[in-house]
Formats: structure tokens, sequence, C-alpha cells
């Protein structure tokens, strides 16, 4: 049975609070969950080649999960990539990442390697390269076109991630059956109507989750801490952590 090996290029929020990367992780050095804006800095830190990523993965179109996009585009063009990559996110994603990096990289997107777009909606599922994406919806910025978290399958292994999201059933629902899940933490007692806390939500989350399964925070201040609960991680940057 694979693995599950998760290691964060950021786990910070837009506001990079204490100096931390905004938030990002890694699943198996393939699959990347959000494309932060030092997203290739951070994986140039951990030693990731841009170019081996299978597959990227994104929330939502705020700047902090977003604007890494057009430098990934930038590195595949002039660093060689030659297969092809899958980029999901919420309708308009394509749209929206297309416009921005043509915009500031001009020629960006004359390629010779392909790109598959993919448009994720609650209760579609997404295949690709062993990863299997069900999208949830939860509850942020009503601005946006669409907010997701996921429910994942990695070769049979069960991974969950929030987002960024207030507490809401969507959060409840990928908790269920996780072996392990990644959840936004914005504060440790902040109520922040569009975000979720340590001490208020927290453990509602590690509630729902099987006891086992570890809870890994992310997104999170410089103050968050684990808050005593049982199998809880804080994430740190450039940090790897193995289920």
């Amino acid at each position: 049975m694979h693995g599950l090996r998760l290691t964060f290029i950021g786990s910070g929020n837009a506001f990079s609070p204490g100096g931390l990367c905004c938030n990002g992780f890694l699943l198996n050095d393939r699959v990347l969950f959000e494309a932060p804006p030092q997203t290739l800095g951070s994986l140039n830190t951990v030693g990731v080649d841009p170019n081996e990523l299978d597959v990227v993965v994104l929330s939502h179109h705020h700047g902090d999960h977003f604007l890494g996009l057009p430098f990934l585009l930038l590195h595949w063009k002039w660093k060689g990539r030659t297969r092809p990559v899958r980029i999901v996110g919420p309708r308009n994603t394509e749209a929206l990442a297309k416009d921005i990096a043509q915009k500031v990289f001009p020629g960006v997107l004359d390629i010779s390697y392909e790109i598959e777009w993919a448009e994720a909606e609650p209760g579609k599922l997404c295949r690709v390269n062993g990863l299997e994406l069900d999208p949830v919806q939860v509850e942020h910025d009503d601005e946006l076109s669409s907010t997701l978290g996921y429910a994942v399958r990695y070769h049979g292994r069960r991974l969950a991630y929030t987002g960024d999201t207030r507490l809401c059933d969507g959060v409840f629902d990928i908790a269920r059956d996780a072996e392990l899940m990644v959840s936004e933490c914005a504060s440790r007692t902040d109520c922040i109507p569009i975000h979720m806390n340590l001490v208020d939500d927290m453990p509602r989350v590690r509630a729902a989750l099987p006891s086992g399964s570890p809870l890994i925070l992310t997104h999170i201040s410089p103050d968050v801490d684990n808050g005593n609960l049982a199998n809880t991680l804080v994430a740190k940057d450039f940090e790897t952590y193995r289920v």
C-alpha cells in the first residue's frame, strides 16, 4: 500500500504572519495542492523539480492560493517540461489563469507540452494518475466563483483537505472517512466569519475524524498550536509528514 507523504511548501495565510510562507503542500512530490505566490521558491527549497509535478489542485482563486500558477507556467515553458500536466480547480480556473499568465508573462502559453484543465464541481469525481478527487462545496467567500474542499483517494489511501472555509457541513463530510486531514486554522481565537479557529472549531473537526487519523493544521498564524487535541499536528514550512 502506498504511503502518504505531505511536504508543506507553506503553512501561513495571505498576510504571511511571522514570515510564514502561504499555505500549500505536496502529496508524494507529484501532486501540488494550491499554488501560492512563493511556489517556485518553496519547491526549490524542498528539492522538488516543478517539471516532475503531475497535478496541481486548487481550492479557490484567492491570490495566496492561486498566484504561483503563472510562475509554474513560466518554469514549465522555459525549463524543459515535456510531459502533460493536469490543473484542477473551481469553475473559471482555466480562463482566469490564462488571462493573468498571458498579461504578466506574454507568450507563456505558447508551449510544446500539454496542459489538461479540469473544472472541479461538487459531486463530480476527477481521476488522474492514481488520484481521485471528490470536490465538496465549502463556505468561504461568496464573491468567488466557488470554494472547494476535497476528499482525496491516492492509490487507495484517503486524504481530506478543507481548503479555506468557515466550519460547515462540507468540512464534516470530508472528515468522516479520512485517514489524514489537512485543515485550515487561520487563528487561535479570532472569530473571522470566513475561517476556522483553534479554540472554537478544531475540537469539532477533530471529533468528526476517526480517532486514529492525524489532523494537520495549516493556513495558520504563528500563535496556533495543537490545542492539546489528540493526534493533531501544526504544519511547519518545508517539513514533511508521513502516514
